[in-house]
């Protein structure tokens, strides 16, 4: 995981890509700098915007395919202007806007076949978690977790999230947990 310095340097850039977003509708190419060994690997990530306390956007993603500072650069331009629930970020609102970064850990896929055995499995305030079912993904990050009492609270919300029946389990329904580190 990124050290203190690291991490200075990710919320740095995701900064800069989201200003590029206000000044030029796009989030440009992604510098090229010298960056630390750790922000070279490849890892994932989702970026958080938030204003007030209240989500402004957060979009990432589960399985890494480019390095770190990359998948930063890109996620904090599709946080601020491609999050589907919210109108693209406007200048007036970087002032106060607060920028956080979870970089995930792999995957890890549950051998559950019941709701029970998934959250009897979870850990609370330490597990992300990946539900798939016909063909749709949806998750949580760890993050979550700040907002909802237990881990039956967790499951069932995800499963609204994706628009599915809050409780219940379908035959094809796979389950992954992960961790993400968050500043």
């Amino acid at each position: 995981m990124p050290d203190e310095a690291a991490r200075r340097t990710l919320l740095a850039l995701a900064r800069e890509s989201v200003q590029a977003g206000v000044d030029w509708g796009a989030p440009g190419a992604f510098p090229q700098r010298d960056y630390p060994e750790s922000l070279c690997r490849w890892r994932s990530c989702f970026v958080t915007l938030s204003r007030s306390g209240r989500l402004r956007g957060c979009c990432g993603r589960l399985e890494a395919d480019r390095t770190l500072a990359e998948d930063v650069w890109d996620n904090a331009f599709a946080s601020g202007f491609r999050d589907p629930r919210f109108a693209p970020l406007l200048a007036h609102e970087l002032s106060d806007l607060e920028i956080g970064i979870s970089v995930l850990s792999p995957l890890e896929k549950l051998a559950v076949r019941s709701t029970a055995e998934l959250i009897a499995t979870l850990v609370p305030r330490r597990d992300g978690l990946v539900l798939a079912h016909g063909g749709e993904r949806v998750t949580f990050i760890p993050h979550v977790w700040e907002s909802v009492s237990d881990a039956a609270t967790f499951v069932r919300q995800l499963r609204e999230k994706a628009g599915w029946p809050a409780d219940g389990w379908e035959s094809d329904l796979e389950a992954w947990r992960f961790r993400a580190e968050s500043f």
